[in-house]
């Protein structure tokens, strides 16, 4: 090879390498100094708590996680995409797994988050609601599945309760949350800038094989630097809400159980660590605080309890409805 031709090839290997360099970096930055919102004034939530250490060899996508209303002190959670059917019950305590839940008949495509609550119809008993929205779900070809929980917890399988399929305009979903009457509401995942979706399932469409299409979402007010939002729960009473970007957690009161209207409110800004990969929030059974799981293996399980402020205020608005 001819030495000008070789000293070509060199510079623009050089330069393509740079070049690759600098798209990493400028990546990089943009993660690690993306402006974040302000933490409002008497936000109702503390600094978080790190509790445990989740090192079970089972979880290493948890992409989303709720409380037990069954069990003290019990988490489920799962991964995403790329698990076999099955969710994970962990101790809220010490992180450690508790048992590995089956689902016999059902496949994991684009698992994104999961919910505890009344089983549609049906308030005196607990289901989970597991959501397969996620964009490698085959776009917005979305399912949502359900299952008694467990009287028990241990390793074992279990029988689907019902399904739940849906269509929107909207091509990716990663917040499903469940009010105290069985209702199913999902938010969509959004390119970075723009408002996300609040949506109502409708229940009639459940047991159906025919997809349903939804229509009537409201916009919420947040935008975020990624795409997002990436997680979000609703308090076991109903009265709150919780949607977490990667870089910020945001909170509503809904006082008078009117979730359109509220969620079009501007939220409270709460406190949060940010994590490598978190996507999974869920209010603690008792509503003393909230819980956060990041993806990765060896993830940290994050809690952050109610201020006290917030306390007594939670208190007199329940003896007021009482």
């Amino acid at each position: 090879m001819e030495p000008r031709r070789r000293n070509v090839i060199i510079i623009v290997f050089v330069l393509s390498v740079l070049f690759i360099i600098g798209i990493f970096l400028a990546v990089f930055l943009t993660r690690e100094n993306a402006p974040h919102d302000e933490i409002s004034e008497e936000a109702p939530f503390d600094s978080p708590q790190a509790v445990a250490k989740v090192t079970s060899h089972y979880v290493t996508e948890a992409s989303g996680i709720c409380a037990s209303r069954r069990h003290a002190d019990v988490l489920y959670t799962h991964n995403d995409s790329g698990d076999k059917a099955r969710i994970y019950a962990i101790n809220a305590v010490n992180g450690l797994l508790l048992a590995v839940i089956s689902i016999k008949g059902i496949v994991s495509k684009d698992w994104e988050d999961i919910a505890c609550g009344p089983c549609t119809n049906n308030y005196t008993d607990f289901c989970i609601y597991i959501a397969d929205t996620g964009g490698n779900a085959g776009g917005n070809a979305y399912t949502i599945f359900r299952i008694k929980e467990p009287a028990i917890v241990n390793d074992q399988t279990v029988e689907l309760d019902s399904f739940l399929k849906f269509s929107w305009w909207q091509y990716d979903c990663e917040t499903i949350m469940v009010d105290p009457t069985g209702e199913v509401y999902v938010v969509s995942k959004v390119c970075a800038g723009s408002h996300a979706l609040f949506q109502l399932v409708p229940s009639s469409a459940w047991g159906l094989e025919n997809r349903t299409w939804v229509t009537g979402a409201v916009s919420v007010p947040i935008t975020s630097q990624r795409l997002g939002p990436v997680g979000g729960d609703m308090s076991p009473d109903g009265r709150e809400i919780l949607l977490k970007t990667y870089e910020s957690m945001y909170y509503w009161n809904i006082a008078d159980d009117n979730y359109y209207e509220g969620i079009q409110k501007p939220p409270k800004v709460l406190p949060y660590r940010e994590e490598p990969l978190g996507e999974a929030v869920g209010f603690a059974l008792d509503g003393s605080g909230y819980y956060t799981l990041s993806e990765g293996t060896n993830a940290t399980l994050y809690f952050y309890k109610r201020a006290e402020s917030s306390v007594s205020d939670v208190i007199d608005k329940k003896e007021e409805t009482s």
